[in-house]
């Protein structure tokens, strides 16, 4: 077995257990039938931290050694203020249920289950996204 091969085998081993951890925690959102939303955003937050970092990490460091440490700062903050001024015409997402008075009159407590069951898919899909991307 040569050189290549190995590498190509820890290459392998380590998509197989990072895809598997994926799994797992996938598996620990849809199984469990009451989510915390605040604890999943915690996590969610942490991981996609996590995966822009070590991204970060790795691109930063081809980038100072292609176009110079002054030119990667440069463009990694103007990247930065980019994506801030993006944020602030994105509108932040809002857990609060928008109240129909008739309708919680006729359905009673239906109305928050359905808010429920559309932020689980919400997160879920998010999750998978995540998982994908």
């Amino acid at each position: 077995m040569g050189l290549m091969d190995s590498q190509v085998l820890v290459a392998l081993g380590l998509s197989l257990v990072g895809g598997l951890s994926t799994s797992i925690g996938a598996l620990f959102v849809v199984l469990n039938q009451a989510p915390n939303l605040k604890m999943l955003g915690l996590l969610q937050g942490f991981a996609a931290g996590l995966m822009l970092s070590i991204s970060f990490m790795d691109l930063a460091h081809n980038a100072i050694n292609s176009i110079g440490f002054l030119k990667g700062n440069l463009w990694f903050f103007a990247g930065v203020i980019f994506f801030g001024i993006v944020a602030n015409f994105i509108p932040e997402p809002t857990l609060a249920p928008i109240s129909d008075s008739k309708r919680n009159k006729k359905h009673g407590d239906e109305g928050g289950k359905d808010i429920m069951k559309k932020h689980r898919r919400q997160v879920l899909f998010s999750g998978i996204i995540t998982a994908v991307g």
